[in-house]
């Protein structure tokens, strides 16, 4: 098995914590451990003129290959490899998606759905697991049935919600699940939403548990401000995320947009926005 070293830009709560994973340039007086290749891995588009500028120096440090790559180059995600470029508790039971949003860069990169070898993990990232059959979502549940602070983060599609995602819930225990992430991106979802949260809050799930990525394009405050709105009174806790597109330059928001969405991020500050009623014409940052 080849020895690979993976450079990352930035570290955060995903990236991994091991002696093959660095962040950043090399550091000169830092012996590097043996290695066949390295990989320097972007995330997002923004960061590539920094992920090419590691890579060069990079090899000036050592005379293996540099491969640099990663979902802002487009790279294929077709497996999972545990560990690689992201924590190993972090998993990905499937890849792909067999919706076609125009806000989603999923299936351009992996593809339709495919299912994937089950890892032990407790935190499950795959971009549609509930488009997953019925026996794939029945091995997860038997993983999960010895893991703890269990989450579903990489947005579970409501209108997918059924008895048989539920029970499974139930099945590993719900004190085991620490965070179920639905998505709410266009009002058009709001009926199903409701209709997911008020399922899951029979089974005994809350708004501490049931969490609700709402995207925002920063155009129209009061339709995004109401569907937030709506996704907390339903029994969510929303977190708005600002669309960020494919480009080569992050999308810029004004102060103001950048508050406002942070408010809808932190549930302390969301509650207390929703208790006091205020109207979104009269926030200021």
């Amino acid at each position: 098995m080849k020895k690979i070293i993976r450079v990352f830009s930035h570290k955060n709560s995903y990236t991994p914590i091991d002696d093959y994973a660095f962040y950043g340039e090399p550091t000169p007086l830092f012996p590097l451990p043996e290695h066949d290749e390295i990989h320097i891995s972007c995330t997002f588009t923004w960061d590539k003129p920094y992920c090419e500028y590691l890579a060069c120096q990079w090899q000036l440090v050592t005379n293996k290959q540099i491969k640099l790559g990663g979902v802002a180059y487009g790279s294929p995600s077709y497996d999972f490899v545990q560990g690689m470029y992201i924590k190993p508790n972090i998993i990905f039971t499937s890849r792909g998606c067999n919706n076609n949003c125009p806000w989603c860069v999923v299936p351009k990169l992996e593809g339709k759905l495919k299912e994937l070898p089950v890892y032990n993990g407790n935190i499950i990232q795959d971009n549609n697991f509930l488009q997953t059959s019925r026996k794939h979502k029945e091995k997860v549940f038997e993983m999960l049935k010895k893991q703890h602070g269990i989450c579903f983060k990489g947005g579970l599609e409501p209108d997918l919600i059924d008895d048989h995602f539920v029970n499974g819930l139930l099945y590993i225990g719900a004190e085991r699940v620490k965070e179920l992430w639905l998505a709410c991106d266009t009002d058009a979802r709001i009926p199903y939403l409701k209709k997911a949260c008020e399922k899951l809050s029979k089974a005994g799930f809350n708004r501490n548990k049931i969490h609700c990525y709402v995207l925002s394009y920063g155009k129209d405050r009061e339709s995004d401000e109401a569907r937030a709105r709506t996704v907390y009174e339903s029994g969510a806790t929303p977190f708005v995320q600002l669309y960020r597109d494919f480009s080569e330059t992050k999308t810029e928001y004004d102060a103001d947009w950048n508050a406002w969405a942070r408010m809808w991020q932190r549930p302390a500050a969301t509650k207390a926005h929703m208790e006091k009623g205020t109207n979104y014409k009269n926030f200021k940052t």
